[in-house]
């Protein structure tokens, strides 16, 4: 599944390469999502462009931290998402801003969690993914050097945990339910994010 999604992120890039963007921004971008903070998360990115702005090298990290309920309905989170990212822009008007990309990514995850029995004895648990996708989306670089950043596109993510791992949405609540189970397959990546261009 990994290899058929680079291969389609060759071709797109491929096919799209024609296309020459004029470069009317900056090189240097730091974003932040800021719908972040409702998951108890703090996702930082940050991309440089190259090749009079067609090409694009960034990478996001999130770092997730949760700590709620109590007894046994404790439910402790903790863990981190490292995210490289390609991007090819094929489109770009410096009228209105807006750069239009293809892209590709890969993803590692780990995430700890701590959950107590009836006895208060604490049950931890592990998860460790990786996988990669194809991403589609719109850059809008406003005045000022602000910007506006959204994506998605499809993805395959495999998940290794151990078995006290818990996904209980009821002890997770937002957290659990905003990340979604960790379960080995296909996956939509989504993404937004405000930020800066220098």
């Amino acid at each position: 599944m990994i290899r058929f999604i680079f291969f389609l992120v060759f071709i797109c890039l491929f096919i799209v390469s024609v296309s020459q963007p004029k470069p009317f921004h900056n090189k240097n971008c730091i974003k932040i999502n800021p719908l972040g903070g409702a998951a108890a998360s703090i996702p930082i990115s940050i991309e440089r462009f190259f090749f009079k702005n067609y090409f694009s090298l960034g990478g996001n990290y999130t770092l997730i931290s949760n700590k709620s309920g109590s007894g046994q309905s404790t439910y402790n989170n903790h863990g981190f998402v490292i995210m490289p990212q390609v991007r090819h822009y094929f489109y770009s008007d410096s009228i209105t801003g807006v750069s239009i990309f293809v892209g590709s990514y890969y993803t590692y995850e780990e995430y700890y969690n701590t959950t107590l029995d009836r006895y208060s004895n604490p049950i931890n648990g592990t998860v460790k993914g990786k996988g990669a996708g194809v991403i589609f989306g719109s850059q809008w670089f406003l005045k000022n050097g602000f910007i506006l950043d959204f994506y998605v596109g499809p993805g395959y993510t495999e998940y290794i945990r151990n078995n006290n791992y818990d996904n209980n949405v009821a002890k997770g609540g937002f957290l659990v339910s905003f990340t979604g189970p960790k379960n080995t397959g296909t996956k939509i990546k989504l993404g937004l994010s405000i930020g800066y261009s220098f």
